[in-house]
């Protein structure tokens, strides 16, 4: 019996192989797509744009009327006038960043706070105008709300507005338009006018009543020291910090939260104290300075394993490598921003409760930190230090918790627990959690300043909760740096 042959059937389709192979070509270059797009950078470009077009339209109207009418009222000094419409005419409903004594907000009711009669936001009559109203509606931030929103200030009929610049793309406009704000694009009569009321680079940090504190503001960054709007890189001490005594960052150069720049060091306690009274903010207290570590170490998203307690908490960069400080980024997605240890425990970012970020809390430079009791006062006076159970006649590194030696046997009035320790008191160095540097015996020492967070070299003795406590007030390293608070 002879059997049929089947036929081969030649036609236009596609093999399994060649349909799978056109399907992973397609996802690579839809994933490709969406990188080089980025919605969400796209989506910023869009509000900057707008930002970028509503204050020129602003600045406009305001100098043609006040050339054709010169008497016109801008409003009052040492106001600041904002976008944000409240039944509070000093913005009282809204967590707004604390103001130099004599300063206060202005707020227009959500009536008529887009009117341009006077009424609105901005308190000038832009309808007196000889030829009629300048603008239909005066603008607001394309978000509108407490991180974004814009600012008008006014004095002797010059002017100031601002407005956040969120986009890689524009932040260079922010960066090149003569003013101290680096992040914020400033644009008016005068721009220098309200320069220390809102320092760019500064993040919100929600208060906790067991440290005294408040919601307040933290700079973002290591302080820098910044010449007009260029953050310097010189002199250098050797490490990539900027060497406070060889150039004081006083007269013309001026103290700011930038990523850019080198970290201050070389720097003692009493002057990083005068640095941040001349910004309109003080250093940072160490009670701020848990309020911050308390709640970055209570969040999901700074624990390896994704929940407090599991895994470790990212230390920042303290690993040695590169042997030397780091500046940051404006991306804070981008934690891993110059490490050469990726997706490990040197992620140099936290992410507080209220979403908000903050660089290097953990490793990178030593801080200076205010000795404060309940947020209030700085102690200056020699320590009582704690006893670590090695019992070592010398300085030595100490766990927090005894579930590993050596550990803090015996902590003080000066040095006490529940101010300096992670919440958790079973969490120690191998969670990220750092270590105390105290004189094993706790003999007295004459140390006086509490260090937070330690260095770029600091191992597994680095982290939000590490205590260096052999310093003084007048003690400075190339290592040791600072940070503000308001």
């Amino acid at each position: 019996m002879a059997y049929k042959t089947s036929k081969v059937i030649n036609g236009s389709g596609f093999t399994l192989i060649e349909l799978l192979v056109v399907i992973a070509l397609l996802a690579i270059l839809a994933t490709a797509v969406v990188l080089v797009l980025n919605p969400a950078e796209l989506l910023k470009q869009s509000r900057d744009s707008t930002r970028l077009s509503d204050l020129a339209a602003l600045n406009n109207a305001l100098g043609l009327l006040l050339t054709d009418n010169p008497n016109t009222s801008f409003g009052s000094s040492s106001v600041v006038y904002v976008s944000l419409p409240d039944t509070s005419p000093t913005c009282a409903s809204y967590a707004l960043p604390p103001l130099p004594p004599s300063w206060t907000y202005n707020c227009a009711p959500i009536s008529s706070y887009t009117k341009v009669d006077g009424t609105g936001w901005i308190p000038v009559n832009l309808t007196s105008f000889s030829a009629g109203a300048l603008l239909s509606k005066l603008p607001t931030d394309p978000i509108n709300d407490i991180n974004d929103y814009y600012t008008f200030i006014t004095s002797n009929q010059q002017w100031k507005i601002e407005g956040p610049m969120e986009s890689q793309r524009y932040l260079a406009n922010a960066r090149n338009d003569g003013g101290t704000a680096l992040d914020f694009y400033e644009t008016g009569s005068n721009i220098a006018l309200g320069n220390t009321i809102f320092p760019s680079g500064w993040t919100k940090v929600p208060g906790n009543g067991t440290f005294g504190t408040s919601d307040f503001y933290v700079m973002k960054y290591d302080a820098k020291c910044v010449s007009g709007t260029t953050p310097l890189t010189s002199p250098d001490t050797g490490y990539h910090t900027y060497d406070n005594n060889s150039v004081p960052c006083t007269g013309s150069y001026y103290v700011a939260s930038t990523p850019d720049g080198y970290p201050i060091a070389k720097i003692s306690h009493t002057t990083a104290l005068s640095y941040c009274t001349s910004s309109s903010a003080h250093l940072l207290t160490n009670d701020e300075y848990m309020t911050i570590a308390t709640n970055a170490a209570n969040q999901n998203s700074n624990w390896s394993g994704g929940a407090p307690g599991s895994g470790y908490m990212y230390s920042g960069h303290n690993d040695n490598a590169p042997a030397n400080a780091l500046t940051a980024s404006t991306d804070d997605t981008n934690g891993y921003y110059s490490e050469t240890n990726t997706g490990g425990n040197q992620r140099r970012t936290f992410t507080l409760s209220n979403g908000n970020v903050v660089w290097d809390m953990a490793g990178n430079v030593w801080e200076h930190v205010q000795r404060s009791v309940n947020n209030v006062g700085d102690l200056t006076t020699t320590m009582a230090l704690p006893v670590c159970s090695n019992g070592t006649a010398g300085w030595t590194w100490c766990e927090f918790s005894n579930l590993t030696t050596p550990y803090i046997s015996a902590w003080t009035s000066d040095v006490a627990q529940a101010k300096v320790a992670p919440p958790n008191s079973s969490w120690y160095s191998s969670q990220g959690m750092g270590q105390v540097y105290t004189y094993g015996t706790g003999a007295n020492q004459g140390t006086t300043v509490f260090l937070r967070g330690a260095s770029w070299d600091a191992g597994s003795d680095a982290g939000a909760f590490a205590l260096g406590l052999r310093w003084s007030t007048g003690g400075t390293s190339y290592g040791v740096g600072f940070r503000c608070a308001r």
